[in-house]
């Protein structure tokens, strides 16, 4: 028989078994709710505790529950400690979602904490309503993980319960495991051995940056040359006849892009370009037509033996 947890902070039962569900989270969704935490934690500058709120979204078949994605919810701290639910964002987030993923429903939602609580509950009865029996994923970003529990993350089935013959929403703890489709093995592999340097950036992001860096500076200094340029002409700075040489020699090689020359070359490569894809359209459509005689044979062969009894030539042989 189920007992209630002598915690009284708690609302999970102590049951000798676990919930009979069989919940496989994705990747995706861990993601989600790291990035929303970690995010939430350093916005918030006087250092007090974090409130993190999202909804799950997944597919549910019989006891084979299957998180996809998430989403974050917005909510008011009300002054006793309570949340609530802004249920115009969710029911519209909701509807953005399944034009989206039409195959996924809502299965629950997750929050930051050690243990469930009374808000816990609180908030399970708003969501009740769009969902008879949500999930909770919980995650308590103080624990450190140990080999036996890799993840700081509880999942609970929600249940209701008597207590002093009063019916009372309650939480159990379920079983769960992470799976990963082909699409999300591919991204966790290439990120898990891509090269690092000492400051643990990519070799991605360590290439874009120093392209960053290089076009920032030769935008600085061409907007140098030109403003100088613009004060030479105008007179507020002396002329460097030596300078402006360079300068000019500087333009002269860069390629340029308005001169008859470079019109005809391009034309010419534009044509020859043109005149390809036309003739492998031509290609195509003839050895589609080749293929349609060929079919158009065989099926008037099969009729001729089948109506004459003695073979015939087709019309198109």
């Amino acid at each position: 028989m189920a007992t209630l947890n002598q915690d009284t902070t708690t609302v999970v039962l102590n049951q000798p078994n676990n919930s009979g569900l069989h919940i496989a989270l994705h990747p995706l969704t861990l993601l989600n709710i790291s990035d929303h935490y970690t995010r939430t934690a350093i916005q918030q500058a006087d250092g007090g505790s974090v409130h993190v709120i999202g909804a799950l979204l997944g597919i549910q078949s019989g006891r084979e529950v299957e998180i996809f994605n998430s989403y974050e919810l917005l909510f008011n701290l009300q002054a006793d400690g309570s949340i609530r639910i802004h249920e115009e964002y969710f029911v519209t987030k909701q509807e953005q979602f399944r034009q989206v993923f039409p195959a996924y429903d809502f299965l629950g939602w997750y929050a930051i904490g050690h243990k469930p609580s009374m808000i816990d509950i609180d908030v399970l009865q708003q969501l009740m309503v769009y969902n008879e029996s949500p999930l909770f994923l919980q995650m308590d970003p103080n624990e450190i993980p140990t080999p036996a529990r890799s993840l700081p993350i509880t999942v609970y089935e929600s249940i209701v319960d008597i207590v002093d013959n009063q019916p009372q929403p309650m939480f159990i703890k379920a079983v769960y495991k992470v799976e990963t489709g082909e699409a999300e093995r591919i991204a966790v592999d290439h990120v898990a051995h891509a090269a690092t340097h000492q400051d643990g950036e990519s070799s991605l992001v360590a290439h874009l940056s120093g392209q960053q860096n290089a076009i920032k500076m030769l935008d600085t200094r061409i907007k140098l040359l030109h403003e100088y340029l613009q004060d030479s002409v105008q007179g507020h700075v002396p002329r460097d006849h030596d300078l402006e040489r360079q300068i000019s020699s500087l333009c002269n090689r860069l390629p340029t892009i308005s001169g008859q020359a470079f019109e005809e070359e391009f034309m010419t490569e534009y044509n020859d370009v043109l005149l390809t894809s036309y003739l492998a359209t031509i290609t195509k459509g003839t050895h589609a037509m080749s293929e349609m005689v060929d079919k158009f044979n065989v099926v008037a062969n099969n009729s001729s033996h089948q109506s004459h009894g003695r073979p015939r030539r087709g019309m198109l042989a």
